[in-house]
Order: C-alpha cells, then structure tokens, then sequence
C-alpha cells in the first residue's frame, strides 16, 4: 500500500483517545471521528479511481487546493462509505464555485450553512432519505456526506469555529444538512433537470441556507396554501431583503405538490405568486437604517423590497412524508447563488 501524502498520526487504539487526539488537534465538529487509517482512506480512493494528489477543488478562505486524497480523509471522519464520495467531491466542486460566495458563508456572522440537495439515480443507489424526516436523523448518507463537507470546511478550507467563522449563535445544519428530492412523486420536473441536466443523472445542489422553518399548510386550495407560506417567508429580518438576493427554498410534500398539479398550477406559477406576496412595502421596514446597509435604503414608501431578483430565483423541491400538512421554508442567506454539479460515478457500477 503506498504511502499517502498526509502526515502519520499516532495514538492508543481506542476509540476515546482517537476521539480526544482529534479533539484536541481540532480537526473534528466536535462529535466523535472515526480514525482514517490509510487502509479506510485508499478504500475511499480506489472506489473513485482518482489519483489521491488530484486537486478538486479550491476552497476559501484558505484559497488553497483541496485533493481527493483530503476528501477522502475527511469522508471517513464523517463516516461515510466509500460509495458516498462521488457526492462529497461533487459538493466540494459546488460550494467552490464563486456564485456560491464560500468565502462569504464562512466569515459571515450569519448562520448560513450549505444545504445539500441530491438529484438523480445516485439517491437510490446509496440510500439518500428523500422522504419522511429527510432532513433529521437516522440515514447514514443524509448525514454523513453533509458531515463530510462541514469537516473539509473546517479541517481544509480554514473555516473554524470562533476563528473564522463568526456566525453569532450558529445552527445545528451547520453540522450537517444533506437530503434528497422525491422525484418519483413530483408532479414536475425535478430540480436538477429545470437547470440544464438530464433527469438519468446525477447532481448534487449547494445552497447557501441560513436553518428552517415550519409551515403548517393543511388546506386543500392553493391560494390558501401560498398565502400562508408567503406570510411565513415575508420577514424584514431575513437577510434575502438586504440584497434582493438569493434562492429561497421550498420543501413541499408529495401530498402539497399534487393539490398544486390538480389545479392546473406548476412551479412557475407557484413561484410567481410566492414572489408577489412576498414583496413588502418600504414603508413597513424600519424606518431606521441598518448598520450594514440595505439595498432598500433610499426606495420611496410604496416601493417594494423583495426576497430575491425574480420569481424564477425561488427554488421549489419535493420532498417529505406524503401528507400535505407540513413545508419547511428554508430562507437565502441573501449572498449567494445554488450551484448544482453532476455526480462523476466510478466506470464500474455500484454494486
């Protein structure tokens, strides 16, 4: 086995003081790590067929080359299986993409966080929870690819706690947020294929999310269903109205996008009517001005301040339990676009 590039670390053959050494070092999130001994991590390499030095990507605020071989070391922290890292090198691609603004995300006092979303066949392939608690606990792929992007974050990119990242409470997505959409029980086309990629492959989104919230939504009209979603995302203290910037995301149910499809509304209509209900005068903003500025600083009263450029901007999913009674509303960290990526898979197929 050849010797990979990083450097040896030597400690009991314990789980507790595998733990503390890393602790101590700060290279974890603070939860437990599993060792990556260069057997684990060459099993993660050879899934991939790339070589270790190969660069992935370049990531703020560091502003220095990632390599598979780091990817890799990371995914094992996380706990990944080595079927998991063609979606981890692919998240790394997304948030160093410049529209993402990683730099920004890192530094921010905000609690913004990337909000993985994965597309395609690869979901079933490797057991992405698409559907009931998608976002909470108990799917190792769910958790783990979004545990392994945070550590290379932190561990690669320079983005540690209090350092660096300033975020002023944080939030628990800042540990992991990874999920899957339903696109078998979607109405419409799913997300990866309205930009650009074909519905047999395999993309993973970043999103630049700052924590959600829940909409109880249990009504059989749309109207209804996208007024009270609109009350919950119109919020003159989300950062989206700042700018006028980012992609709001929307986690419908399977039972909300079908009520939607049966009246003869798709995405864009939804979209469209969210956008209008979410503009709020500038004369219910405050009439103080923020410290930071805000782009609304000089509108008349009657002009309206809006949660992001356009309608298209708002970003619909499905995803969830069937039942229509919840949608989880993920607001924009206001500076960043999603970036999707296609998934590169090995050239043999996962068994």
């Amino acid at each position: 086995m050849k010797a990979l590039k990083a450097q040896t670390l030597r400690t009991r053959n314990d789980a507790r003081a595998v733990f503390d050494d890393m602790y101590s070092r700060g290279f974890t999130d603070g939860l437990p790590v599993l060792p990556p001994t260069q057997s684990a991590v060459w099993e993660m390499i050879d899934h991939v067929g790339l070589p270790p030095d190969d660069t992935v990507a370049t990531l703020m605020p560091n502003d220095e080359p990632v390599t598979v071989e780091q990817v890799a070391i990371n995914a094992v922290m996380a706990g990944c299986l080595p079927e998991y890292l063609p979606v981890v090198i692919a998240a790394v691609k997304a948030v160093s993409n410049p529209d993402f603004n990683l730099l920004g995300i890192q530094t921010t006092t905000n609690p913004v966080s990337p909000v993985l979303l994965v597309n395609g066949p690869i979901r079933g392939e490797i057991d992405i929870n698409c559907g009931r608690n998608c976002l909470g606990p108990g799917w190792r792929a769910n958790a783990t690819i979004g545990r392994a992007l945070r550590l290379i974050l932190l561990n690669c990119a320079g983005g540690s706690p209090g350092d660096v990242d300033k975020a002023t409470h944080g939030m628990p997505g800042k540990f992991t947020c990874c999920f899957g959409e339903l696109q078998e029980q979607s109405p419409w086309d799913p997300y990866h294929v309205e930009h650009g990629f074909s519905a047999d492959q395999s993309a993973v989104t970043a999103f630049g999310g700052q924590g959600t919230t829940n909409v109880i939504a249990i009504y059989q009209k749309p109207e209804t269903i996208v007024h009270v979603v609109a009350e919950s995302m119109r919020c003159a203290g989300y950062n989206a109205y700042r700018n006028a910037w980012g992609s709001p995301l929307l986690l419908l149910t399977p039972g909300h996008a079908k009520i939607f499809s049966e009246h003869g509304w798709d995405k864009s209509r939804v979209k469209q009517e969210l956008f209008e209900r979410c503009k709020i005068p500038r004369s219910r903003m405050p009439e103080e001005r923020l410290l930071v500025g805000a782009i609304y600083d000089n509108y008349a009263p009657d002009e309206m301040c809006l949660v992001c450029r356009k309608a298209e901007d708002i970003a619909i999913v499905v995803a969830g339990g069937p039942e229509a009674y919840h949608i989880t509303y993920i607001p924009s960290f206001g500076h960043t676009d999603p970036v999707t990526v296609g998934i590169d898979l090995p050239a043999r197929s996962i068994e």
